[in-house]
């Protein structure tokens, strides 16, 4: 683990080797993705559920995203002309490890930590842009509006693994999202709706 560990450390200091360094054990890959897990777990409060189905819900959810992200950014990047041949899921996963100074924001008042969270969160962002644009030479708009277009997909990839998790009893959505997701309730005899007060 040393050295993906150097190397996380390296990206979150702006020094970026080539694609072909980002290489790494399956088992390290594992290690890093329930890590990650176990962060994105410890954060999300309002989503419900015993310990071990969060874990493996939110460790699933970070692998299919880091994937799709790798692959997505891989397409849009030939199609820039500045392909980059090796696989990008070590590296984007590798520069996700900025999201472990997460926890360290429970330490401070609530309204600091929210600043300190987003700040964070961008923080993340511009790693991973400055990876990429290392490892492909591709232009920083260039890049940055790849990881844009990359957002819906994000976000529907979210959705339909947030309702994936609970159909399977991983987690537990809060109430208020169960509601908004059911089916409006049936007209009453008469063109009456069903009122839930």
């Amino acid at each position: 683990m040393d050295k993906l560990i150097h190397d996380a450390l390296d990206l979150m200091r702006w020094r970026v080797r080539e694609a072909a360094h980002y290489q790494y054990p399956t088992w390290q890959l594992v290690v890093t993705l329930l890590l990650l897990g176990m962060i994105a777990a410890a954060g999300a409060d309002s989503v419900g559920g015993d310990i071990a189905g969060k874990l493996l819900f939110f460790t699933v959810f970070g692998a299919m995203e880091t994937l799709l992200m790798a692959q997505f950014m891989q397409w849009w990047l030939r199609l820039a002309k500045a392909p980059v041949e090796t696989p990008l899921f070590s590296l984007l996963l590798v520069a996700g490890l900025v999201q472990v100074l997460t926890p360290l924001t429970s330490w401070l008042p609530t309204d600091v930590a929210e600043v300190a969270t987003i700040a964070i969160a961008f923080y993340g962002v511009t790693v991973m842009l400055h990876a990429l644009v290392a490892v492909s030479g591709a232009s920083r708009m260039r890049v940055l509006g790849g990881i844009l277009l990359f957002s819906p997909l994000a976000a529907m990839l979210m959705v339909f693994a947030f309702s994936t998790g609970s159909n399977l009893g991983l987690i537990e959505l809060p109430s208020e999202t169960q509601v908004s997701n059911s089916q409006p309730a049936q007209a009453a005899p008469g063109g009456e709706h069903d009122s839930l007060y």
